[in-house]
């Protein structure tokens, strides 16, 4: 099995294999994530939300756009 990380692919022939089917059966993934104390955002916006509060406000609205395409997901936080 190949492994690849990569978000944003540059390469033409990468960007075609991966518009390619799949393999059958379930994709499963796994996000290990470590919290900031403090959320910050990009926009430079003021925020009293941790860094795992503004992830829990992204992951509710992330879960109900996956189910609008037929994914479906558990959350589990350690």
């Amino acid at each position: 099995m190949e492994v690849v990380n990569e978000v944003v692919p540059t390469s033409p022939d990468r960007i075609k294999e991966m518009m390619e089917d799949g393999p059958e059966g379930p994709i499963y993934m796994i996000n290990l994530l470590k919290f900031k104390e403090k959320a910050e955002y990009e926009d430079g916006r003021e925020t009293d939300l941790t860094g795992y509060e503004a992830y829990q406000i992204y992951s509710k609205a992330v879960a109900k756009l996956l189910a609008e395409f037929g994914g479906k997901g558990f959350l589990r936080v350690m």
